[in-house]
């Protein structure tokens, strides 16, 4: 059986991009048959958010004839057959992902219509990821530094007192397998120590049942407009980070942990209106004669992010603030 190949001009694509490919076709002798063309899709769907459950949405879906018998009648030729298409992805379209209920799949199909037989089928997948957006670029990354204050008790039913803790990353948008040292800024006003920090890398996934016209911000679910039943939250760890340290009572200490986006980070931070992905860091600590566990959520956004472009938008900033108008006096 004769199969056709289909190959693609880059591994990776974004949204926006055009993709061209080619069909090839090796053949020893004619073929007869009555068409040969390529069709291709792109759709992202939730999976048993409540069982049994199947929800699309199609992000492409279009086809180009690639040869057609003029008569009906006369062969593809022997020798080698080499098609090409092309089409552009929706700017908007999320990455290529695949969850535990949901996923973003981007196929091309090659078809071969042979009479009184059955088609020939080839599929094959291609890989589209996603850069962190200009505002997000802009707030998260061309920042100088981001901190988070958390208050935590050091007891669960009797506390000696309460543990403060300043979490401090340089940025909140980060590119894939780039490190992210987090400075753990500590003031202990409890009466027991303070004996471990760790920082754990997840993934977090919520899905809906049917298709929202706003995508969800948050992995939260009280913040989704749809009831508990209608939505799924999923999460997983990918990585682990953690230091021993000694923070005596009534004492400060500041350390910095170090942390790189783990290389299971592989699909970039995306919003649709079936699902949100993304990554939370598990920001705690460990008090001595407990075995209560102080620790928060903080999200991290994972993308392409081209170092050139957010140094321009930096400038660009700067160039808008310097030029700003003074305020109004006001006698």
């Amino acid at each position: 059986m004769v199969k056709p190949v289909i190959t693609f001009d880059q591994e990776v694509y974004m949204p926006g991009d055009k993709v061209s490919g080619t069909v090839t076709l090796e053949l020893t002798e004619p073929l007869k048959a009555r068409s040969v063309f390529v069709n291709w899709w792109g759709y992202n769907r939730s999976v048993n958010v409540k069982f049994p459950s199947l929800k699309y949405h199609t992000w492409i879906n279009d086809e180009k004839m690639l040869w057609v018998s003029k008569d009906g009648k006369t062969p593809i030729p022997a020798g080698k057959h080499v098609y090409s298409f092309s089409f552009v992805l929706p700017k908007d379209c999320p990455p290529t992902f695949k969850g535990s209920n949901g996923d973003t799949c981007y196929r091309a199909q090659a078809v071969i219509d042979i009479p009184w037989s059955l088609k020939t089928r080839v599929k094959e997948e291609f890989t589209v990821t996603k850069a962190v957006e200009e505002e997000i670029v802009s707030k998260s990354r061309n920042r100088e530094k981001w901190f988070h204050d958390h208050l935590f008790s050091s007891g669960v039913f009797f506390s000696s007192g309460p543990i403060k803790l300043r979490i401090i990353m340089p940025h909140r948008a980060c590119k894939f397998g780039e490190p992210l040292d987090l400075e753990f800024l500590i003031t202990n006003n409890s009466g027991v120590a303070v004996k471990e920090i760790y920082a754990d890398f997840f993934t977090r996934a919520h899905y809906h049942l049917c298709n929202q016209h706003t995508p969800c911000a948050t992995f939260f679910r009280n913040n989704c407009p749809l009831n508990d039943d209608q939505q799924k939250n999923c999460s997983k760890r990918i990585s682990t980070n953690k230091m021993k340290i000694r923070v005596e009572p009534h004492s400060e200490g500041t350390f910095t942990l170090p942390v790189v986006i783990p290389e299971k980070a592989k699909t970039a931070s995306f919003a649709t209106g079936l699902m949100t992905f993304g990554y939370s860091l598990l920001i705690g600590m460990k008090v001595e004669n407990t075995l209560l566990r102080n620790e928060f959520f903080l999200t991290v956004i994972i993308g392409e992010i081209d170092d050139k472009k957010a140094l321009e938008i930096k400038a660009k900033e700067l160039e808008v603030s310097e030029t700003a108008a003074p305020p109004a006096y006001e006698p």
